[in-house]
């Protein structure tokens, strides 16, 4: 079958309205400013393409110098254009969404709500989340958490969140269940670091 100039320009028109169409589906985050236990105001919104490089410096920074992330700086090896990619994944995805933290235009954490592909599981998002270290302790960590829930019960395709934790981030874990987020089960030494084991804790929220 062949096409003509005109047919192509229709179909590629169409799918371009189907686009715009999903894209107004999605829930949008709306920046909010919050004031930390440090008294620091700060920025949570959601994540554009332009962030990609600070975004990038950001994450290397925090996962070298935590102790529970399971990922060292060395493996993080995308390039800025990848970096833009996965963003864009996110700004797509109606199940998902990707929040950043600002204070003073640098970008201090992140929070990510990575929605499943699998028609079967799309209900379902795995919560990751990460901060330089300064800024732990501050009370970022509970409104990155607070918001991203408030945005998937939103959301009219999530019902679950879901995380994995060190049985030992005593820090995490208060948070988590601060939250409201329940256990569902232990792997044992899931985590093996500079040959010490460590324990992986699944826990859930329902947001329906």
């Amino acid at each position: 079958m062949v096409f003509s100039q005109s047919d192509v320009l229709r179909q590629f028109r169409a799918t371009e309205n189907r686009q715009k169409i999903d894209r107004k589906m999605k829930i949008e985050f709306n920046p909010i400013t919050v004031k930390l236990k440090n008294s620091k105001e700060v920025t949570i919104r959601s994540a554009e393409t332009y962030d990609a490089e600070k975004l990038l410096k950001t994450m290397k920074e925090y996962v070298n110098d935590s102790d529970y992330i399971p990922k060292i700086s060395e493996e993080i090896k995308i390039t800025i254009q990848q970096e833009e990619d996965w963003i864009n994944s996110f700004i797509q995805k109606e199940n998902s969404i990707l929040l950043i933290a600002e204070f003073e235009g640098e970008i201090i954490g992140n929070l990510d709500v990575t929605g499943n592909s699998r028609i079967i599981m799309q209900h379902t998002a795995v919560i990751g989340m990460g901060m330089l270290s300064e800024w732990r302790n501050s009370g970022l960590g509970t409104e990155l958490m607070k918001y991203s829930i408030e945005w998937a019960k939103e959301n009219p395709i999530l019902e679950i969140l879901w995380l994995q934790v060190y049985t030992e981030n005593i820090l995490g874990l208060n948070l988590y269940k601060k939250m409201e987020f329940i256990e569902n089960g232990i792997i044992k030494n899931y985590f093996k670091q500079n040959g010490k084991y460590y324990d992986n804790l699944t826990m859930s929220l329902s947001v329906k």
